[in-house]
């Protein structure tokens, strides 16, 4: 669950960084005027999710979870220290999403003797998914598959509709976004399966998906890793004989069986 987290984690940032309008006009209340740098260097490194510079110049910052974590109003306490150091006469709105398919149960601040700490918990299911799928931007539609839906044929349907009139090159991105979010309702996306023979577009990831997909990278990259051991320690064969087999290069051989604890002979 941990990677398949990670994932939706991957793509809602993708999805997000795109600015879908409708979705921040839900969440923020404004509409969205810069995306600003979720980078914040310190003594360590932190990311937030999504920062961003609102019509009235406040500071929206969103974070995104797909699983309940008891730490989260300690997370969101230091993100704001971040935020208010970097941005100190501004107004700043902090809100968790939610998007996890259990039920929500997490804090919503942190009520200590001496420290009043709050901010927004919010469950993506409790948001109106209609305004979503009504937005012109492809990026509102896809998320509103988390949402509450009404009708989920005819939603589906709306969106293979769409995504079967745009290019190629586009519609595959929004294929393995769209698959990604609905691994998360996975109702929905039995729906979906049920109705794919029936629309224009198939359902399908192809290998340059895959290749494309952070995710899938990665996962593709630790398989080949696992690949070069059992290659080098069980089978015996030599550095480059596995760079060849494999298609990888010399050295990632040579970095993978460090990395690994494998002696290189």
């Amino acid at each position: 669950m941990e990677k398949e987290s990670q994932r939706l984690d991957i793509t809602l940032g993708d999805v997000i960084k795109a600015i879908p309008p409708k979705f921040v006009k839900i969440l923020a209340g404004k509409n969205a005027k810069t995306l600003l740098d979720t980078v914040f260097k310190q003594t360590k490194e932190r990311k937030l999710d999504f920062l961003l510079e609102l019509e009235d110049n406040s500071i929206f910052h969103l974070e995104i979870q797909s699983t309940n974590d008891k730490n989260m109003p300690y997370r969101m306490l230091e993100y704001y220290l971040l935020i208010k150091s970097k941005y100190n006469n501004r107004n700043i709105i902090q809100k968790v999403l939610y998007v996890g398919d259990e039920p929500l149960n997490m804090e919503d601040g942190i009520e200590l003797q001496n420290l009043h700490f709050k901010y927004e918990l919010l469950d993506i299911k409790d948001i109106s998914c209609r305004e979503l799928i009504e937005s012109p931007d492809i990026n509102d539609k896809i998320l509103a598959a988390l949402c509450k839906i009404e009708n989920p044929e005819n939603y589906l349907l709306t969106i293979f509709d769409i995504l079967s009139n745009i290019p190629e090159r586009e519609r595959k991105d929004y294929i393995v976004k769209l698959l990604t979010v609905l691994d998360f309702r996975p109702k929905l996306k039995e729906v979906a399966l049920t109705l794919k023979e029936e629309s224009k577009m198939p359902l399908t990831i192809t290998r340059e998906m895959i290749e494309k997909d952070p995710f899938y990278k990665k996962g593709l990259e630790e398989a080949k890793k696992d690949d070069i051991v059992r290659l080098y320690t069980k089978m015996s064969l030599s550095i480059d004989k596995i760079a060849e087999v494999l298609g990888v290069s010399h050295d990632f051989v040579i970095k993978t069986l460090e990395e690994k604890g494998c002696p290189v002979k």
